[in-house]
């Protein structure tokens, strides 16, 4: 009988031991935890800090977003877009990003930095007509980018009415 109670008082034992070892795991973790929760706040802080120093107010963010209308009867395969005659990103198009496209999605197809001034944007839109026949429409249009504004473009392609080149218009959304 003595046996049976010290077995059980031990086991009592070495379960409080394993509960207060757990106890200061867990307040371990939880210290661990919002340290670097903190971490995360001052280094937010500090980017947006640098985001708005005077060194860094020369770039402007250009982002270019392609959108097509649901029936559109050419079927995107590949952007490529250039700025100044330079291309700068080059995205294929595969089935699921099509179908998500003619869902009603936008495909980010360029985000960068650009000092303000005076640029020229071109996009050149390959894929293939509804006969299957491979196709290659371009257009070129001219953007001022600003200092203070960050410039969200949508290029969209919609069905012409009298042709069967897609109508491609580009919306600046601000």
């Amino acid at each position: 009988m003595n046996i049976t109670r010290a077995v059980m008082m031990l086991c009592c034992w070495v379960a409080w031991g394993t509960v207060s070892a757990g106890d200061d795991a867990l307040q371990e973790m939880d210290t661990a935890l919002e340290q670097a929760k903190r971490d995360m706040l001052d280094l937010d802080e500090k980017i947006r800090r640098l985001a708005h120093s005077e060194k860094h107010q020369a770039l402007e963010t250009l982002s270019v977003y392609v959108s097509i209308d649901s029936d559109l009867a050419f079927r995107l395969e590949k952007v490529q877009l250039k700025l100044n005659g330079k291309t700068v990103t080059e995205p294929a198009f595969y089935r699921p990003h099509w179908q998500a496209l003619k869902q009603g999605g936008a495909a980010c197809v360029y985000r960068g930095g650009l000092a303000q001034g005076k640029y020229r944007l071109e996009a050149i839109f390959s894929g293939r007509e509804k006969g299957g026949r491979r196709a290659e429409y371009r257009e070129q249009w001219n953007l001022t980018l600003r200092p203070g504004r960050n410039s969200l473009i949508e290029l969209h392609l919609g069905n012409a009415i009298f042709s069967q080149a897609p109508a491609i218009d580009m919306r600046v959304v601000d």
